[in-house]
């Protein structure tokens, strides 16, 4: 069981590539699901667009909420979760992440570099999309100086990155040092209504 978080912008090609890795894990004998924030907005908003700013934060705070139930009740299970639709630009972001978990996994965070041409071509094959600023989300990631975990340059094809991927994980490239406080745990635990450990 571990938590595989994949950080990438629009058109980085994170669910071929969140695919493709649950597909070898389980290859591999491994349980494994891929769990796409995204995918619990769209419970609460199809459509992504909102009336004002405060309904935006509702359903994405509600869809957090949920993915972060699904993923404990995956790794209780000793399923490996790999999830996709977080922005983590830094270890902050990871960190605030986590502290919304129960479980406490071996923790490995990816983020997927490629160049801005590169995901201006994806992003124009797949359908531009309104919603999507990718200028903006270029220039958050040119911002970073450091990384937490492991940058990736997932410009292979997407079996190949897979694989390599797949390698770095096994090797233990990209762990993260959870720091998430015990009193901090244990209390997003109990909002959680989850056992203390």
């Amino acid at each position: 069981m571990k938590l595989i978080l994949i950080d990438g912008g629009p058109a980085s090609g994170k669910n071929t590539l969140g695919e493709l890795l649950v597909y070898k894990l389980t290859g591999l004998g491994e349980k494994a699901v891929l769990l796409d924030l995204d995918t619990y907005v769209e419970k609460y908003n199809p459509k992504w667009t909102w009336g004002n700013e405060q309904e935006k934060e509702k359903d994405q705070l509600q869809a957090r909420i949920d993915i972060s139930k699904d993923i404990d009740r995956y790794l209780l299970d000793d399923v490996t979760a790999l999830v996709i639709g977080e922005r983590f630009l830094s270890k902050d972001d990871v960190l605030h992440f986590l502290k919304r978990l129960g479980a406490d996994p071996p923790v490995y965070l990816y983020h997927l570099n490629l160049p801005f041409a590169l995901r201006q071509y994806r992003l124009h094959q797949r359908g531009p999309h309104s919603l999507i600023d990718l200028e903006k989300d270029q220039r958050d990631r040119d911002a970073v100086t450091e990384w937490p975990g492991c940058v990736y340059d997932n410009v292979h094809s997407p079996e190949e990155d897979a694989s390599r991927l797949l390698s770095f994980i096994q090797e233990g490239k990209g762990a993260f040092e959870n720091e998430v406080s015990q009193k901090d745990s244990d209390e997003l635990k109990r909002q959680h209504g989850l056992k203390l450990k």
